[in-house]
């Protein structure tokens, strides 16, 4: 499944990689209701595509919201369906990934979501290939796989590239709409661990992923990120934080979230540029409201 935004070509080339796999998947697009063209452009190149079919948000949600709307319509055409795979729109995955994916998850039946490797568009540097959940300050959170470890329990999967079981789909797992870019897929990370299952990433699995997606055109303020990043990011471990944390851990996150990860900034960048939008991200993750039924973990 690809939760497209904006980039045609991207997402073509995307379903096309997944297409000439060794493994061929039912591929479901879901236009995020772009604005610019290119969910209408996308839907007649893939219109008559065998085993692809293209949906349209009535609005842009965030990224959960996209993946909920193509799980809920892939879940419905496709009863007997045992996993789904989310892959960014701006990725190309490798002709074995998903057959390496699938037979991951046959070997470790425990596992609720299992994820690969991350490398950057000309696959000399890796963008992701292990996870680590950091509860006192939510930071840090991609980390190097254990050496010489093809296959590996972890504790964060990133949703650019992840394959769930479809049984959690059917007991009714899904992300967090209030998220809208970032964090979501820690979010739902931590949730498939709360119900018992676990997270795995083989190395054998990989794809190619453009960085910067949607956003590649704002000038990166601190550390490659971008303004909208900055913001959302923060927004997004606040909200978490709020939701899932126990209150020693929150204590630990809001006082580095708002003391030194400020000053560890602007010490890096020599700039005090980066500093109002993490401020706003900051201040709009504690305007969420939190759901009734707050999890842990």
């Amino acid at each position: 499944m690809i939760v497209h935004w904006t980039d045609a070509d991207a997402t073509l080339a995307c379903v096309a990689a997944l297409r000439a796999g060794s493994t061929v998947p039912a591929i479901v697009v879901v236009d995020n209701a772009s604005v610019d063209g290119s969910g209408e452009r996308l839907a007649a190149a893939l219109r008559g595509q065998p085993g692809v079919e293209s949906i349209r948000a009535a609005r842009n949600g965030g990224f959960g919201a996209g993946c909920n709307l193509g799980f809920e319509r892939a879940l419905a055409r496709m009863p007997e369906l045992t996993h789904v795979v989310l892959v960014n729109p701006d990725a190309v995955v490798a002709s074995d990934c998903l057959a390496a994916l699938l037979a991951t998850a046959a070997r470790h039946p425990a596992a609720g979501i299992v994820g690969g490797r991350v490398l950057d568009t000309d696959g000399r540097r890796v963008l992701f290939e292990n996870g680590r959940y950091r509860p006192w300050t939510l930071g840090r959170s991609h980390v190097a796989a254990p050496p010489g470890e093809r296959e590996f329990a972890t504790g964060f999967i990133t949703g650019a590239l992840m394959l769930i079981d479809a049984a959690l789909l059917r007991e009714g797992l899904r992300f967090d709409e209030t998220y809208f870019l970032y964090v979501e897929d820690l979010d739902l990370c931590r949730e498939v661990v709360a119900r018992g299952r676990g997270l795995v990433i083989t190395t054998a699995a990989s794809c190619r992923h453009h960085e910067g997606g949607s956003q590649r055109d704002d000038p990166p303020l601190l550390a490659g990120m971008r303004a909208r990043q900055l913001e959302q990011i923060a927004r997004g471990k606040v909200y978490f934080a709020r939701k899932r944390l126990a209150w020693p851990q929150r204590l630990c996150f809001f006082a580095t979230a708002i003391l030194l990860r400020p000053l560890l900034g602007v010490v890096l960048s020599r700039s005090l540029r980066f500093l109002p939008h993490w401020l706003r991200g900051l201040r709009a993750g504690l305007a969420l409201p939190l759901p009734r039924d707050r999890g842990r973990g």
